[in-house]
């Protein structure tokens, strides 16, 4: 601890910052004025049992009670956790308090008008879908908040979607549009939240094959209300995904990086080249499009394209796996 005569100054000026008396000091800490006296003169320490109580009277760390000086990080650090849950609090019920006035009012508005309630339903929802994004139930959580915000918010969208089709009559188009949007969310927010589990290192491997289940399932709820080849359809979407998938599984293996790159640009090139291909094979189509003519570009745009295209594609991946073998040579 510091001198008497400097303690008792610090003493005294946070009292005098206080506005209290010395009496009034005294009385709080339930001894006698003259023992305040004596600390303020620097006669004397306070007793040890009385630091937690000065400490808290005058409104001081315990760090700045031994030195006898003003903490000025402490209190740095404490006004802006005390601004941080001000803010904190307004975010919470500024938008919440605007929420609720806002649907008592919608609620009021409709059975007045309509004397029932009917779009009050898609207002509720609305709201819980904004609730869900501002301030969001995270608030109410103390852990896994990315995966409470996933899953909240997810589900209010689907609730409006639902509400918004049971309002208009007609739910067909609903649960396409919610897959259509967990598809949305599963690309976004599933890495992430596999990144930080023992999933880690092949959590782009599981998120595009949720993303081609999600996309076989979607296609699968179009063809409720739309004619066309399902299976083919399935095919072709399998097609689409090889290149991923293949790249996902060459990512695993412990080759050189411009190895594996130009392993994955080639195969990914090939599959491409035969895409239209492909699709002409599995929807019954006969357009020649891969009819090369370099001196004729009116008929032959698209042969020309792809050829242009897969050379250019193969030369990369040909410069790749030189570049890798030299490396690998090298070492």
């Amino acid at each position: 601890m510091t001198d008497k005569k400097s303690f008792g100054s610090f003493i005294k000026q946070k009292r005098m910052e206080k506005n209290y008396s010395q009496k009034d000091l005294a009385e709080l800490l339930f001894i006698t004025e003259g023992a305040v006296s004596k600390w303020e003169r620097g006669a004397s320490y306070p007793d040890i049992t009385l630091i937690a109580d000065i400490c808290r009277v005058l409104d001081i760390s315990e760090h700045e009670f031994v030195t006898a000086s003003t903490d000025t990080d402490t209190r740095k650090l404490k006004h802006e956790a005390r601004l941080f849950r001000r803010i904190r609090g307004a975010w919470f019920w500024v938008p919440t308090i605007s929420y609720g006035v806002a649907l008592l009012t919608c609620f009021i508005c409709n059975l007045a008008v309509d004397h029932t309630l009917s779009w009050f339903f898609v207002v509720l929802a609305a709201l819980l879908c904004a609730y869900s994004f501002i301030p969001t139930f995270t608030l109410l959580f103390e852990k896994n908040k990315l995966l409470v915000f996933t899953v909240s918010s997810y589900l209010c969208i689907c609730l409006l979607l639902l509400t918004c089709g049971i309002f208009v009559g007609q739910t067909f188009w609903v649960p396409t549009a919610c897959v259509g949007t967990l598809m949305g969310y599963v690309a976004v927010f599933l890495p992430i939240l596999l990144y930080k589990t023992r999933w880690r290192r092949v959590c782009v491997s599981l998120t595009v094959g949720a993303l081609f289940l999600l996309t076989l399932l979607l296609l699968t709820l179009v063809r409720v209300y739309a004619v066309f080849p399902l299976f083919s359809s399935w095919l072709i979407t399998g097609y689409a995904f090889l290149p991923v998938f293949f790249c996902g599984a060459i990512g695993l293996l412990c080759l050189n990086p411009f190895i594996k790159s130009a392993i994955g640009i080639s195969f990914s090139t090939t599959i491409y080249f035969f895409a239209e291909f492909v699709v002409n094979w599995l929807f019954d189509q006969n357009d020649n499009l891969y009819q090369v003519d370099f001196h004729n570009w009116e008929r032959c745009v698209s042969g020309n394209v792809h050829c242009i295209m897969l050379l250019s594609f193969l030369f990369l991946a040909t410069a790749f796996l030189l570049v890798g073998l030299y490396r690998k040579k090298k070492k």
